[in-house]
This record gives C-alpha cells, structure tokens and sequence, in this order.
C-alpha cells in the first residue's frame, strides 16, 4: 500500500535473513509497488500487472486507520490481486482499519470492523481465488479476532517488544519503575507477558491499575488506582495501551498520577500511535504530563514527517517490527504455526 514501501522492504529483508538463519528452504521475495492515481474526473484508477503476483503468494502490507481513501485502495487492491491470478492472498495490516469503531456508538453508529471484513473478503473473492489470512496486532477489541470466516484472522502482540524497550531504557539510567495499566482487563491481557519478562531480567515488577472508564470512544477517564500504587511515588510509572490517538486520556491518566500518586515521570507505552492532530501539539507542548512515548511503527512514521520533531528530540521512540512480521509471514508462506512462534 502507499506509504508502506520501506516497510516492505524492511520485511523482505527480515524473511530471507529469517530463512537463511533457520537452516530451513531459502525464501526469496519479491517486491511490487502498485500505482494508483486519480483521472481529471477524480474517479480512481489502480495499474497492477501481473509480474509477481501470478502463481505467487502475495501479502499486501497496509494499516489502518481507516480513512475513505485507504478503505477504497485497498479494496480495489484486493480485486486486482485476485484478478491477477495470485496463488494466495494474504494481508498484513498492523493497525486493524476501523478498529476504534469496534463497538455500536448509542443509537446513532453501528459498529463497523464485521463489515470491512466482510468487504475485504468480497473483494479479494473471485471463481479461483480468496483472502487466505489478515495478520494483525494487539486489535482494540480482542473478540474481533473472531470476525469473518473461522481462521482468517491472526492477531500479533506486540506489547512486550515495546515494554522491554522501555524498561531497558529505565534499567540504564538506575531508575525504579511501576507499570501502570488502565484497567484490570488491560492487565489480564498483559500478565502473561509481564511475567515472562520478569523472569528474562531477573527482577520484580510492580504493578498498579485503574479503573477506566469508557462513555464512548472519544470519552474516557480513569478513576482510581488499586496495587502498588505505593510504589509510584518518586518513580517513573509505565503506562500501557494499545494505542494513542488524540492523547487526551492519556494525559489526563498522566496528570492524575503525578498529582495524586508522586509519580516522578510517566512514559506511555503503547502498541500503536495513530496520533491524530491533537496529539501532536499536547506532546509537544512544555510542562507536558506524558515525558516520552514508547510506540511501533504499524503505523509508519516516513508518512507522517510532522511527528519527526518529537522523535528528535528523544519524547517519541518508535520501534520498527519489520522482523516480527517477517517470521509471521514466512511460517505463513511454510504453513506453519504463527501462534506458536517464540
């Protein structure tokens, strides 16, 4: 998809060094870059021949957020590849499209993820060919991995890729720390990978939670604390999502723990960082509450250079998963066990 070139490069990289480094069959890949554009009318048009892609398994690599330019790409991506006589169709897209719309918003918006989906399915769906698989990461709602056909999607978990970044970080500087999770269903989701890392690095983790509480998805605060909360003051408390959008609870949450808790810094550790317009300018802002931001890029940061600003200045830490991704798509090619991969 447009804007995810490196990435793809990045990715093919990691398979055939995967490949070669496993002892197992070499893996070579190739690389197509669609080109889509728009006629003096402004009706769309997409040129996508058919060198590599047919007989071949194709993986488009793409992410949300789903705005009305990528969900129509990306639908018209999908026909063409199909069209085109691929073997298998798989996709890769880091940040679910429409994944805030995972549930009815009152009486006024439906929830969405299904029908994409099932929009995804149709397009890639001729008489010889389907969509095979969507491998995803750390998806809003867990239950939308069993959106769609049994099977078609696989979800990553990108959450201790990140934490262990920061927590290294904190480690380097001798400094104590508290994770900080926003809910106890957040910190169900997470304990399992808390634990393992605990146990890499030979140390104890502290852990508080609050108790989040959401009216809609641009409504949401955090109330009181429970766990160690005692261990917060005077440290740096790691704060762990899966996303930021507008950063606004999470500034609030950031607030919060400084204020009522002593916290001395808060680094928010989230999987995806779609910072919407807003976000930009309260991470930038002095006396900002949230010190430094600790985030992947499923959604690449080269389309966004506004956000360079505060990768250089250290309070944005992007981290690449081209390598997570590569291993998951070259077990996918093998038909072998994503899940199951450590």
């Amino acid at each position: 998809m447009p804007g995810f070139e490196d990435q793809a490069r990045a990715v093919a990289k990691a398979i055939e060094k995967f490949s070669k480094k496993s002892g197992k069959q070499f893996t070579p890949v190739d690389i197509k870059i669609p080109v889509f554009g728009k006629r003096s009318s402004g009706e769309p048009f997409l040129q996508f021949d058919k060198q590599h892609v047919g007989g071949h398994d194709c993986i488009i690599i793409g992410s949300g957020p789903g705005t009305w330019e990528m969900l129509g790409m990306l639908n018209l991506l999908l026909r063409y590849t199909a069209g085109r006589r691929a073997r298998r169709i798989a996709l890769s897209l880091g940040y679910f499209p429409l994944c805030r719309s995972d549930k009815d918003e009152g009486e006024l918006e439906f929830s969405l993820p299904q029908y994409y989906i099932e929009q995804m399915v149709q397009s890639a769906n001729t008489t010889r060919k389907h969509l095979d698989r969507i491998i995803t990461v750390d998806m809003h709602a867990p239950q939308m991995v069993m959106a769609g056909p049994t099977g078609l999607i696989t979800e990553l978990s990108l959450v201790r890729l990140v934490l262990m970044r920061a927590i290294t970080d904190i480690l380097a500087n001798n400094e104590r720390f508290c994770i900080l999770c926003p809910d106890a269903s957040a910190y169900k989701r997470i304990k399992r990978i808390l634990k393992a890392i605990a146990l890499e690095l030979g140390i104890k983790l502290s852990v508080a939670m609050g108790n989040k509480e959401r009216e809609s998805s641009e409504d949401v605060s955090l109330d009181d604390l429970v766990g160690d909360t005692e261990q917060l003051k005077g440290a740096t408390a790691l704060s762990v999502d899966d996303e930021m959008a507008t950063a606004k609870t999470n500034l609030l949450s950031a607030t919060r723990v400084k204020e009522a808790f002593g916290a001395r810094k808060v680094y928010s550790v989230v999987t995806h960082g779609i910072f919407c317009d807003p976000a930009t300018d309260r991470l930038s802002a002095p006396g900002c509450a949230i010190d430094r931001v600790y985030a992947t890029d499923t959604i690449p940061v080269s389309m966004r250079p506004h956000l360079q600003p505060l990768v250089d200045t250290g309070r944005l830490v992007i981290l690449e998963w081209a390598k997570e991704l590569g291993i998951s798509l070259y077990h996918h090619h093998w038909d072998l066990s994503i899940r199951n991969i450590r």
